[in-house]
């Protein structure tokens, strides 16, 4: 092989190398959930805050709110209807009462605090912090039109869910 065709040879790989490595970075996005609305934007939604931008799974006024908390994840527990839901999004009713119970179940520091669309925490709603697995917190609170999300301000990114409060 002369040096003039082995150049060739060694271009044409590395050109190609090139653009399967670009084609790879600029493929479709494959961040998404397990169907529960994931789109990869950083979140664990498609909207931005946490959930599937959904009109959310209707919690009665008084339910108590039962959640897992993981540092990728809040896992629903109760009510049945948000069993096994990941950062599940809450229907609440505006001027009804709610506990949010959650439970640590990954021995990592935990709260959970309520958040307006501006990331701002609500009326002083956060519970205590929870480092051991098994412990666990409630917060109590009446819905209001103001509240966005629920967070665990340690792990913000991926535990956070949304409210919808109609």
């Amino acid at each position: 092989m002369t040096d003039h065709t082995r150049r060739t040879v060694l271009k044409a790989a590395g050109a190609s190398t090139a653009m399967l490595t670009l084609a790879g970075c600029m493929g479709g996005d494959d961040n998404g959930s397990d169907g529960n609305g994931g789109s990869g934007d950083g979140n664990g939604t498609g909207d931005g805050n946490g959930t599937d931008g959904s009109d959310g799974i209707e919690v009665e006024p008084g339910t108590e709110i039962v959640l897992e908390g993981y540092a990728t994840h809040w896992d629903g527990v109760e009510p049945t209807a948000i069993e096994g839901e990941e950062n599940p999004t809450l229907a609440l009713t505006d001027g009804e009462a709610y506990t949010i119970e959650w439970i640590n179940a990954d021995d990592m520091p935990h709260d959970i605090q309520i958040w307006d669309d501006t990331d701002d925490v609500v009326d002083d709603l956060i519970s205590d912090e929870v480092s051991s697995e098994g412990e666990s917190a409630s917060l109590e609170f009446t819905a209001d039109s103001a509240m966005a999300t629920y967070v665990c301000s340690y792990h913000e990114v991926n535990q956070v869910g949304d409210l919808v409060v109609k």
